[in-house]
């Protein structure tokens, strides 16, 4: 993904989520990760690719176009509604709203995994294996908080079981 994209997006998420991106924080460089990885999945097209760390999606691009920004000190000046054309924004904001960097985690993890399984897997199968490779891999949450961010996964349409 070129700047193009993600600067009009930083605008969505200081303008519409009440996210003003602090690159030196390092839960805003998580939650970013996340925001981006999510929004990919409501047709936000980035053109990042990530892999899976210990924090979920990590894309090392990303990383580096947002530490571009930070240091350059770029700014959107335009529509950033007009340049997000095709992102379901308002599914975007409803699914993220009041949650945290460690539910945008969680989310991102089972995403992924979800993508990963869905070709091999079906109805509780892979239900059940996403949801024990999660706790798996997120051994220091209970399962009960990552059942409920795939419940909410489920419920807005993000998985199809």
């Amino acid at each position: 993904m070129s700047l193009t994209k993600l600067l009009p997006f930083l605008k969505f998420l200081e303008s519409e989520a009440d996210f003003g991106f602090d690159v030196t924080r390092f839960e805003h460089r998580l939650m970013l990760q996340k925001y981006v990885y999510i929004a990919k999945f409501l047709g936000l097209q980035v053109g990042y690719s990530p892999t899976i760390y210990l924090r979920g999606p990590y894309s090392p691009s990303l990383a580096q176009d947002y530490y571009k920004i930070a240091k350059s000190k770029l700014v959107f000046g335009g529509d950033y509604k007009k340049e997000l054309g095709g992102f379901k924004a308002k599914k975007f904001l409803e699914l993220i709203g009041g949650k945290g960097a460690e539910w945008l985690e969680v989310a991102g993890t089972i995403l992924s995994l979800y993508q990963r399984y869905k070709g091999k897997y079906l109805g509780d199968k892979l239900e059940k294996s996403i949801l024990s490779t999660t706790c798996d891999i997120k051994s220091f949450l209970p399962e009960e908080r990552i059942s409920k961010v795939f419940a909410d996964l489920r419920r807005a349409g993000m998985i199809i079981i």
